[in-house]
């Protein structure tokens, strides 16, 4: 079975429509494999990088930057590979942020606690202030 998994390149141009030509043919390969049943990944590393770019180069606020990204990995032309989506669709828009509640899916995977002298990030189940 053929799949595909997007580069943040590409998940940055669908969700930012610039440059619109990029943007139309990332568009339409995802409706091209989406319409043949080929699955196309996203992974929890590429919704940081897209994360990062939303909001530091083009400014997006972080309630539009988090809807955004839930939007797209909500679609069913796009299967995340990570946590990503559960992680977003619980994000408050405040306190940790989305990659701390990334990275503690991540560990929760492996670990039963998750050491941090980050205070704000130590409020979540499973974290010890050290």
């Amino acid at each position: 079975m053929t799949c595909y998994a997007l580069d943040t390149s590409v998940v940055l141009r669908l969700l930012v429509g610039t440059p619109a030509d990029q943007a139309q043919k990332a568009l339409d390969f995802l409706e091209d494999c989406y319409s043949k049943g080929v699955v196309v990944l996203v992974s929890d590393l590429v919704i940081l990088e897209t994360w990062h770019a939303l909001r530091h180069h083009y400014q997006v606020p972080v309630a539009e930057a988090a809807e955004s990204i839930l939007e797209f990995l909500s679609s069913e032309m796009i299967t995340p590979t990570g946590h990503a989506l559960s992680v977003l669709q619980e994000y408050p828009g405040s306190g940790p942020g989305l990659p701390d509640r990334l990275l503690r899916n991540d560990y929760l995977d492996h670990a039963s606690t998750i050491l941090t002298f980050d205070k704000k990030f130590a409020r979540l189940p499973d974290m010890k202030n050290l």
